[in-house]
């Protein structure tokens, strides 16, 4: 018997009635025994449009067809479940001919009979038109929709979920990860790093994987997370079918807070603006090698940027690789600068001005005013673990009353055994809550301010990277280092003679 794959597919959940796929099946399952063919698979894709060649079982069945030389035939419904485009129909139906491989319908066409290829054509025209027209409908409705503000279908963005008014929500499970993802990117942080970030505190893509660096790009930059609802912005599709997501429309729906808002406009712009500027700054602090000066740093003569990298050809006397700022530019002979010694310098210069004597009872209030806050959602967290413990006692006891009846299966003991654990846990955190510190004093500070230097040079996270974006303004190289920090770092008379 002659071998056959068939292909079902309907476009839309709206179109199916609950027979469409089955129908498709029980004619071509018809045609087939009439016919004496054998279909040895069958390929289905639910609510996929025939105007898109990226389906999961059309794709199956073409490489299937490669693998399976002898299957020669391919049975469909009617030619439209394959494509609703004609280039595309025609393209198939003769890259198929050269590969002695036929299409047949229920209707007896068949691609390899010459004389049926005009009515072929005609029937692939007028799937396309049709599909044409339906789209310019569907696309009046979504219009209608988008002006309401009102979601348009597909998975909403992270952070979000669809109201039952169709309006896109804050979800409160998920948001807080926006919101970091943002600060992270925002302080300087890299794409594995708040990746690493999001892992460990166990947030996961709509997929259920992990993030992947594309999918956080593709957030930084999406506008509903200032409240802002775009729709229809990218270009059509061209001639292939394809889009090309660079390319804008010079006119688009654009609705400012229709949607709640989830990250401050300011700390939005500024990740657009590293964003920007990200080609010229790339790899700053994306490698195993952190550089916390990168992107601070430039030559003095010509303002081309500094970049640490590690020197394999020249070592320490332990035998270390150098690390190293360096600088392409021709202005003089390429510059390179120790990195340690440099980022000691420029970190210990900015601990002196930060923990001068004259800014000692300032920095003692400001970090008591953070302990006070701290201690407030402390004592919530404390109540709170409270409350869990004298539950889990509470069933504790209720098990052990049952198992003093003489009910002692193995279901009671696992879950009292799991409950004894579960209070061990909640033991353990109210003692760490109750334990933390509840003020800072002078011995504090001065703790605080010998860690200082080593903690800032070698720990890559937000809190650093923005505190560095906050003081230091530049740091120019040429025969000498210049640092010149911000406008509201005053550097001392005393830091100043060390250095000059």
């Amino acid at each position: 018997m002659e071998k056959a794959f068939a292909y079902y597919r309907y476009s839309s959940h709206n179109q199916d009635d609950g027979n469409s796929i089955n129908a498709q099946q029980q004619a071509v399952r018809q045609f087939a025994k009439e016919n004496k063919i054998k279909i040895v698979n069958e390929y289905t894709d639910k609510a996929k449009t025939g105007t898109n060649t990226n389906r999961e079982g059309y794709q199956k069945m073409l490489a299937d067809l490669d693998k399976h030389t002898e299957v020669k035939t391919i049975l469909v419904h009617v030619l439209d479940r394959l494509h609703r485009n004609t280039r595309e129909q025609l393209n198939m139906i003769y890259e198929l001919k050269s590969k002695g491989i036929r299409i047949l319908t229920v209707s007896g066409l068949d691609t390899s009979n010459e004389d049926d290829m005009s009515v072929i054509l005609d029937e692939a025209c007028q799937a396309e038109k049709y599909s044409r027209r339906l789209s310019k409908e569907t696309r009046k409705g979504l219009m209608v929709n988008a002006q309401k503000g009102l979601h348009n279908g597909g998975r909403p963005p992270y952070g979000f979920k669809v109201g039952k008014d169709k309006r896109l929500e804050e979800d409160h499970e998920t948001s807080p990860a926006v919101r970091k993802i943002f600060d992270m990117y925002g302080a300087g942080m890299s794409y594995s790093h708040i990746i690493a970030w999001l892992n460990k505190n166990g947030y996961m893509s709509v997929n259920g994987g992990e993030f992947a660096k594309t999918t956080i790009k593709e957030m930084l930059s999406n506008q509903k997370y200032i409240g802002t609802y775009i729709w229809d912005r990218k270009s059509a599709k061209d001639y292939r079918g394809k889009h090309n997501s660079h390319i804008e429309k010079d006119e688009y729906i654009k609705i400012e807070d229709a949607v709640p808002a989830l990250v401050d406009k300011d700390i939005f712009e500024k990740v657009q603006k590293r964003l920007r500027s990200n080609q010229s700054k790339v790899g700053s602090h994306n490698g195993k090698n952190y550089y916390p000066m990168n992107g601070r740093i430039v030559c003095k003569k010509c303002g081309k940027p500094f970049r640490g990298m590690v020197q394999y050809s020249r070592t320490n006397k332990d035998g270390i690789p150098q690390t190293l700022y360096k600088t392409q530019c021709t202005c003089h002979n390429k510059k390179t600068v120790n990195q340690k010694y440099l980022d000691d310098m420029i970190i210990f210069a900015l601990r002196e001005c930060i923990f001068s004597p004259q800014n000692t009872a300032e920095l003692l209030k400001r970090l008591n005013e953070y302990a006070d806050t701290m201690t407030s959602e402390n004592d919530i967290q404390l109540s709170i673990c409270q409350e869990e413990l004298e539950d889990l006692k509470c069933k504790q006891q209720n098990l052990i009353d049952v198992m003093a009846k003489g009910l002692y299966t193995d279901s009671v003991i696992q879950r009292l055994q799991t409950i004894e654990g579960r209070i061990k846990e909640t033991e353990s955190k109210i003692q760490e809550l109750s334990e933390q510190k509840k003020a800072f004093t002078l011995d504090d500070l001065t703790a605080i301010r010998k860690a200082f230097v080593p903690f800032v040079r070698d720990v890559c996270c937000e809190e650093n990277l923005t505190m560095l974006d906050d003081t230091i303004s530049k740091v120019s190289i040429d025969d000498e280092i210049a640092v010149k920090f911000k406008e509201n770092i005053t550097v001392d008379k005393d830091t100043k003679r060390n250095f000059n």
